[in-house]
């Protein structure tokens, strides 16, 4: 016997959903935990309408496997959460699995739950995404239910879309670091060095500095959980949302007075790029120099790639014995990683 939930919440039931530390995922997560114990159910889950606005992505769940968060996406052409978005209007199936627009996603968990529940999420007329119920026994949910639902959806409508207009937060924690970390523009922005620097500053000295390999050192759970405790959600946001405006910025110099070069870039060749020292592939002042180059270039807008060399380990090391480059490279695979800049402007191979 199901009771029926308390439908409307307080404003200060609804201020408490809201991430202290600005992390949308938690606010996401606090509110399919409200929802999910209010109505009793299995699990609860919330997808979010992407830029795009035909993907739906799991942005938070209670009951399906918490890896799934950012992984499970479908277009709003497929799955009962896009007969949601597509109808706008609830959608109850008793068994989800007997159903034409059912769509198995295995890494989500789904296998014990039957029945589902789904209303979109509007925010002034405007889809944000959809809020799914499911229970593991078949359950009949009356249209008084799906009504409360709907209205909870409603209520919370608001909370949704400021979530979602801070933009990526779908995207876990770890590949919004690893997206940072495999773009070497990273390495001459102080913010998103002090990011790396303070999710683990033993491991950071430890690895010379390189991101690739620090991330590869600490385990997404743990990632995740330091990232929450040092409250780096929004600093992790706010250098990943600046990364993207950088590579799809059109208003740069180059894009202004060089635009003719977007056809033809300009190839830079040089033996040695002094780039960042996680990266050793030069030796003194004009590989320095040449580093500079290629970050000025990609700051201005300027279509350069820069073409050089990537001795192997050992052709550093016989080089190292005869005093040139003064430590020792950083693996090939983990610091050759990333690239420079925006798409127009890489180091070569």
């Amino acid at each position: 016997m199901h009771t029926t939930p308390s439908l409307l919440w307080t404003l200060e039931e609804i201020g408490q959903l809201v991430s202290g530390s600005g992390n949308p995922s938690e606010t996401l997560t606090n509110i399919v935990n409200l929802i999910q114990q209010r109505f009793e159910t299995d699990v609860c889950s919330v997808y979010l309408l992407e830029a795009d606005r035909t993907t739906l992505a799991l942005a938070a769940t209670i009951g399906l496997r918490p890896e799934s968060v950012g992984l499970v996406k479908m277009r709003v052409s497929e799955g009962l959460a896009g007969l949601v978005a597509e109808q706008l209007r609830p959608v109850f199936v008793q068994d989800a699995t007997q159903h034409p627009r059912f769509k198995y996603f295995r890494e989500a968990g789904e296998d014990p739950y039957k029945t589902f529940l789904g209303v979109p999420v509007m925010d002034r007329g405007v889809l944000q995404g959809v809020l799914v119920v499911q229970t593991t026994s078949s359950r009949t949910f009356s249209d008084d239910m799906q009504r409360m639902l709907a209205t909870a959806g409603a209520q919370l409508a608001p909370i949704v879309s400021e979530a979602r207009a801070i933009g990526n937060f779908v995207t876990p924690v770890h590949q919004r670091l690893s997206a940072l970390a495999t773009n070497l523009w990273w390495s001459w922005d102080e913010e998103a060095v002090g990011l790396f620097r303070e999710l683990d500053p033993l491991r950071w000295r430890a690895c010379d500095h390189n991101p690739i390999l620090l991330l590869q050192q600490i385990p997404i759970t743990e990632l995740e959980a330091r990232a929450s405790h040092l409250a780096l959600h929004g600093r992790i946001n706010y250098a990943y949302r600046r990364l993207q405006e950088y590579l799809q910025s059109k208003h740069t110099w180059g894009g202004q007075h060089a635009s003719v070069l977007g056809a033809r870039p300009v190839a830079y060749f040089s033996a040695e790029f002094g780039l960042h020292e996680s990266l050793p592939i030069y030796s003194g002042g004009l590989g320095i120099l040449a580093g500079d180059h290629l970050k000025s270039a990609s700051d201005l807008g300027i279509p350069l790639a820069g073409i050089g060399l990537l001795p192997s380990a050992a052709g550093w090391r016989r080089l190292a014995a005869g005093g040139l480059p003064r430590r020792q490279p950083a693996p090939a695979a983990d610091a050759a990683g990333g690239h420079a800049g925006r798409r127009a402007t890489d180091g070569g191979d």
